[in-house]
Formats: C-alpha cells, sequence, structure tokens
C-alpha cells in the first residue's frame, strides 16, 4: 500500500517549484492529496488535513506546522520543504518523534553560488560603470581599467551550503579561499581547498562574500571597525542577510568610494526608494533574487521529494536536516 503524501503548495505556486516529472512521481510512489483550493492552506485547515499524512511536502507560502498540528499527525514519517530554511516551518521537537525533515536549500545555494560569481566578476571589471557611461555618452572618461580574478585571494564568511556552492565554482581560476566559520575544522575547509581564518583576516582580503545565516550571533556581526579593514579596490559581496551587518557604517564607508560592493540583501526589505544605496556608482544592486532562477526553482520540490523515496528505501540522503542543523540553519 502506498503512503499518503499531503502536498500543501497551491496550483499557482505548485508550477514554479514542481515539475511535470515530480507530480508524475509523486502520484507514482505515494498516494497524494493535491491543495485544490486555489490558496494556501489556513493552519485551521492544515490541522484538520494531517492525521492520515505519512508526508508533508511543502514550499513558500505553506503554513507553519505548529506543534498542535502535528501531535494530529500520528503517522508522519517525513516532511519536505521545496524552498530553504525549515526553522519557521517546523518546532525543533519534531525531531524527538523521528520524523525526517528535507529542505531544498542545498538546490538553492547552487543558484546563489552562480549569482556571486556573476556579480564578483562583474564588479571586478567594472560592468555596471561602463554601462552607465555608455549610456551617457561617454566612452572611457574615467580611464578605468578592470581586474582579473584569476589568482587571487577570496575571503568567505561562513562555510554555508551558499559558500561551499560558490567555492566549487571558483575552483577553475585558481584563487586562494580564507574561510571565517566558528564551527569549521581545519579539516573541513582542506576538504574545500580553503584555509581557516580569522575574522579580521577575512575582511582584509580584496574579494569578500558573506554567506552567514541570520542567527542572534550573527547580528551586526560585521562592526564598524571590521568594516573598516575592507582595502581600498576590494570587492564586497552580500548575498546572506542585510542583518550581519552595521548598516550604517557600511553604508559610510561606501560613500567614500574606496571599495565595491555588490549587494542582494538588506537590512530593510524592500529597500526605499529614496535609500542613499540607490545614487551610490560603486554599488551593484538586486533586489534578493540571488536564488532566484528558473531551473533552480522548478527542480526544488522533485529534489526533496527524490531525497524522502531515498530515505524510506534506506539509502543515503543529500537533503535531510539534522536537528544540529536546525540550531545554526537561517
Amino acid at each position: 500500500m502506498k503512503l499518503k503524501a499531503l502536498v500543501l503548495s497551491p496550483e499557482s505556486r505548485l508550477n514554479e517549484v514542481c515539475s511535470q516529472a515530480c507530480r508524475q512521481r509523486l502520484n507514482g510512489y505515494f498516494d497524494t492529496k493535491w491543495n485544490e483550493t486555489g490558496r494556501d492552506y489556513t493552519k485551521e485547515e492544515l490541522a484538520g488535513l494531517v492525521e492520515d499524512a505519512e508526508v508533508i511536502i511543502t514550499s513558500w507560502g505553506s503554513p507553519p506546522l505548529t506543534p498542535e498540528a502535528l501531535e494530529k499527525a500520528v503517522k508522519l514519517r517525513a516532511i519536505g520543504h521545496a524552498a530553504g530554511t525549515v526553522k519557521n516551518l517546523v518546532p525543533r521537537q519534531i525531531f524527538d518523534r523521528g520524523v525526517k525533515v528535507f529542505s531544498a536549500a542545498p538546490r538553492i545555494a547552487q543558484s546563489v553560488g552562480e549569482y556571486c560569481l556573476a556579480a564578483l566578476l562583474a564588479s571586478l571589471r567594472h560592468l555596471n560603470t561602463f554601462d552607465a557611461d555608455l549610456k551617457m555618452g561617454l566612452w572611457r572618461e574615467k580611464g578605468l581599467k578592470g581586474r582579473e580574478l584569476a589568482g587571487s585571494t577570496v575571503g568567505i564568511i561562513s562555510a554555508s551550503s551558499t559558500a561551499r556552492a560558490f567555492i566549487k565554482l571558483l575552483a577553475p581560476f585558481g584563487v586562494k579561499v580564507l574561510i571565517y566559520d566558528p564551527y569549521l575544522t581545519e579539516e573541513a575547509a582542506s576538504r574545500l581547498n580553503a584555509q581557516r581564518a580569522t575574522l579580521e583576516e577575512v575582511m582584509s582580503c580584496p574579494i569578500i562574500s558573506v554567506h552567514a545565516p541570520k542567527l542572534p550571533a550573527t547580528e551586526r556581526m560585521l562592526t564598524r571597525e571590521l568594516i573598516a579593514l575592507i582595502p581600498d579596490g576590494a570587492v564586497f559581496i552580500n548575498s546572506s542577510r542585510g542583518s550581519v551587518l552595521d548598516s550604517e557604517a557600511f553604508l559610510e564607508k561606501l560613500q567614500t568610494g574606496r571599495f565595491f560592493a555588490a549587494l542582494d540583501v538588506f537590512e530593510k526589505e524592500p529597500l526605499a526608494p529614496e535609500h542613499p544605496l540607490r545614487s551610490l556608482p560603486n554599488v551593484l544592486l538586486t533586489p534578493h533574487i540571488a536564488g532566484a532562477s528558473v531551473q533552480g526553482h522548478l527542480s526544488l520540490m522533485e529534489e526533496v521529494v527524490e531525497d524522502i523515496i531515498r530515505s524510506l528505501e534506506a539509502e543515503k540522503t543529500a537533503y535531510e536536516v539534522s536537528e544540529n542543523m536546525w540550531e545554526v540553519m537561517a
């Protein structure tokens, strides 16, 4: 008899994160109940649906699985989240019940890694500046000359899944990678072809990329003093969370024009129309889209579904979230 699966995403959201192949896989392996309401379930509706569910598949917009709802989900064996962090989706107590939890965050990390590489290369070669000048009728007026990535030193803050994806993409350029992460061992750093470093050492690199999750320990961890260490001409990339920075101090240093930044995240989103960052020529701004790609989003549910099936068949998993991982997730 097939296990009963409950898919929470309505059709409109499902089209973004679930391929046709994934739908067929779900229907073939499970006795699947789809959300046909045309909207997200309410918490009350969800509580009435979970009693028979053995597998629950969620994504953006899905209501959180509260302790009250989970009390009724007595048959539940696995939860798969076709999106990033599961911290606001399931309570930590879920692990006490032996329920397996899966997240597509590692798949999103691939998209973020590509964004970071694209932002870095564009920044090193001043592409946004040259583009703006040409559109104003100028031709090499500033005498700018771009720099190559090959052979550079890249400082990474946090060895998260996005950082690891970025580091893999950097490999062909023969860069030296320094990582600050208090949980990273020397052995783990070596497997990444990187070196452990202090936060001060990373912030002194000519290229800096931030991948830290949003946690109490990372709130404004990049202080005014650390921001002051960013070298002249450096490229600073933040695709993680705006809250890791002392935003006021960072803006002040950016306004001097002595280094370049590519920012996808901000302390307050959306970025206000009148925000000073919008007028700075040495900043590349994007609206929190580093993890958004057509192929990436469409594969999210398929990835977690396949991993759940691997788990059910006692095979090695790639997207399972342990209790320790839950603790340090964004």
